[in-house]
């Protein structure tokens, strides 16, 4: 599994990250800055998917050669926290297909399982799908998504996330069957509630501003 962390190599991902950990943002705010995430995850992500050379002609009648995707590639979001920042990938891939997955965590002492509720999938995928979730924490959510894709035929799993954690990126790296994760930024540790520290809070409760009762 590659891991590339963009906030190494670009500075603009650590200015979204500046306003993403700011406990000061409020959700319109927090949104927008989550949706630039998207787009810069999204371009960086492209590398993972296939291009073909096309030819156009420019307004100077001149011909050019440029690239267009080969086939979009499916975005698949966990809900809710992912939604604005799957905003951003739909903008850098205008008519990609969109997925859509539900899962809950379940505790029970030291043991964490995650249980899948909902799902919106193609019955069959044989290209690359992108895998959209703003944290990954423990990795088990990420794990259990990239299973129900490989079970629809998806050849290729890249994940895109905003910070990851490192013992969730180890989880996936030992667990196998995810060939990419691109994250704006590593943080060292896991809370006792499973939060990445220093993180960013819930990312759920700042995008969609309403806390479950």
């Amino acid at each position: 599994m590659e891991i590339t962390v963009i906030g190494e190599t670009a500075p603009i991902a650590r200015w979204i990250l500046r306003h993403l950990r700011d406990k000061n943002v409020g959700v319109e705010s927090f949104r927008e800055w989550m949706k630039r995430a998207g787009i810069v995850l999204a371009s960086h992500m492209s590398r993972e998917i296939e291009w073909r050379e096309v030819t156009v002609t420019t307004p100077l009648e001149v011909e050019a050669v440029e690239y267009e995707p080969v086939e979009k590639p499916l975005l698949v979001g966990i809900l809710g926290a992912s939604i604005p920042l799957l905003e951003g990938f739909e903008i850098v891939y205008p008519g990609a297909p969109v997925g859509l997955v539900a899962a809950r965590r379940i505790e029970e002492g030291e043991k964490l399982e995650i249980k899948v509720y909902y799902e919106r999938l193609p019955a069959k995928h044989a290209g690359t799908a992108i895998l959209v979730d703003p944290m990954l924490a423990t990795g088990y959510t990420i794990a259990a998504v990239a299973d129900l894709l490989a079970k629809r035929g998806v050849k290729r799993i890249v994940v895109g996330t905003v910070i990851a954690s490192r013992a969730g990126l180890s989880y996936l790296q030992a667990r196998g069957g995810i060939d990419a994760v691109y994250t704006l930024a590593v943080d060292p540790e896991l809370n006792d509630k499973y939060f990445i520290v220093p993180g960013l809070g819930d990312a759920g409760d700042r995008s969609l501003g309403v806390v479950p009762g």
